[in-house]
């Protein structure tokens, strides 16, 4: 029987996706369940077609991501879709609760609702120190800046929290400070264990993954037998990742480097599976930065439609019919016109529009970049699509899955990306060679989230 090693709680698909490819760096297998996203469903619990985590060898060790895609759902909906999230982890001797590295969603709803769920007390730990976000005194500084000095929740209907333990209320909390965490497991333990005691929410500072690597030692020091329940962004599920045994077979551990071509730095091509001929790029996010990379993923495009909201909302049928008349060799872009005006109130709505236009035509392409989560994750509910394996990281944040009838899915929040960075994708796909032998990989350019003008990211 497998081993539910590691099972991660996600509010978006973007995310959800980047922290299940991380987990390639110690499983076989690691799979994004769908499958409670909606609240009517999530309400009378796990559906019967999520993933088994017990549907393997005797050697296997699974890692379970679940996407509850609840960032934008009413609160009470989101609880549920938590809560029906938890009957798919409850077996995993820790569970990491990824939430935005920018604090936004309903953090304290959905961490009180899944500790209530596990019967565990949260332990939270929010850096992300590759994207410059670090806690110190108990406030999340983003590169060096207070989150609430920064305009980075100018989208939101809320002003930024000015400690994260404002995140978390009416939890009640306790301040972890960096001079305890610098002084190992062992003082973080006893700290952890006197707020349990207390009844309290641990808030711990950090300032490195060596930090977080100590966070999560201690956590799992002091709940040995009960479980353990993390609360962070990415960086801390990476962090319980980087402490799972290495179960993947010998032929995936072998330096992947040693095996590129030493010229071109390529991997090496599997005939065997061919690579995609077709892709079709969906850009449903209006992040700044977007228009730039339309303009340079449109030279190497087949044909680019550019959508109106408008027009998206008016008449997605009509839109369909668009859609349908499109190419379907090459690369073939769909996107939300980032200079059209658009009612912020009516995000949602434009989302779940564009993706009744451009989901039947899936399945013509062999493969699909969705960008951003909420676009990929109501893209995919529309195909009935109720889990994806992860095959890689391609760049930070840019994930490849494989999705039944083992065509490829690419997602990516919708705030990420320099201008060049959608045709790196194309030319990863359709001209460097097959996706089967991508190996995964923390090694390309980071590139920072800034501010978005919408809030599908």
């Amino acid at each position: 029987m497998a081993t539910l090693s590691l099972g991660i709680v996600a509010d978006d698909l973007s995310g959800a996706a980047e922290c299940a490819s991380h987990a390639l760096l110690r499983v076989s297998r690691s799979t994004v369940a769908l499958a409670t996203v909606s609240p009517r469903d999530a309400a009378s619990g796990p559906p019967s077609t999520a993933p088994d985590p017990d549907a393997g060898t005797t050697t296997d060790a699974v890692v379970l991501t679940v996407d509850t895609d609840s960032r934008r759902l009413a609160p009470q909906d989101a609880v549920r879709a938590v809560r029906a999230a938890a009957a798919l982890v409850t077996n995993a001797s820790v569970v990491v609760k990824k939430v935005d590295s920018l604090l936004r969603g309903h953090v304290a709803a959905e961490v009180a609702a899944l500790a209530a769920e596990l019967h565990r007390t949260p332990v939270v730990a929010v850096t992300n120190p590759a994207l410059e976000r670090v806690v110190r005194g108990g406030v999340l500084h983003v590169a060096g800046t207070p989150l609430h000095e920064t305009d980075l929740w100018s989208v939101e209907p809320t002003t930024a929290p000015a400690r994260v333990a404002e995140a978390l209320a009416p939890l009640p909390t306790t301040h972890v400070p960096h001079a305890t965490v610098s002084l190992g497991v062992a003082a973080v333990a006893a700290a952890l264990a006197a707020a349990a005691d207390a009844g309290l929410v641990a808030v711990c500072d950090a300032e490195t993954d060596a930090d977080l690597d100590v966070v999560h030692a201690a956590a799992v020091s002091t709940s040995a037998g009960s479980g353990t329940l993390l609360v962070g962004s990415g960086a801390l599920a990476d962090a319980a990742v980087r402490a799972l045994p290495d179960h993947r077979p010998a032929h995936r551990t072998a330096d992947r480097t040693a095996d590129r071509n030493p010229e071109t730095g390529d991997a090496p091509s599997a005939p065997e599976d061919p690579r995609p001929a077709s892709l079709l790029v969906v850009l449903g996010t209006r992040a700044a930065g977007v228009g730039a990379q339309i303009a340079q993923v449109r030279a190497h495009a087949a044909e680019t439609l550019l959508l109106q909201p408008t027009d998206v909302l008016g008449d997605p049928v009509a839109l369909a019919a668009r859609v349908g008349d499109l190419p379907t060799h090459g690369t073939v872009v769909v996107a939300l016109d980032p200079a059209a005006p658009a009612d912020p109130a009516r995000s949602r709505e434009l989302t779940e529009a564009l993706a009744t236009a451009v989901a039947p035509h899936l399945d013509r392409y062999d493969a699909a970049f969705l960008s951003g989560g909420e676009t990929a994750r109501a893209v995919l509910d529309r195909l009935d699509v109720t889990s994806v394996d992860v095959v890689a990281e391609v760049e930070t944040g840019t994930v490849v899955s494989r999705r039944p009838g083992n065509r490829l899915v690419v997602t990516r929040p919708g705030s990420f990306g320099d201008p060049s960075s959608i045709v790196r994708v194309v030319q990863h796909l359709l001209e460097d060679g097959a996706p089967h032998h991508l190996a995964p990989t923390h090694t390309a350019t980071r590139v920072t989230p800034g501010a978005t003008t919408e809030e599908n990211s």
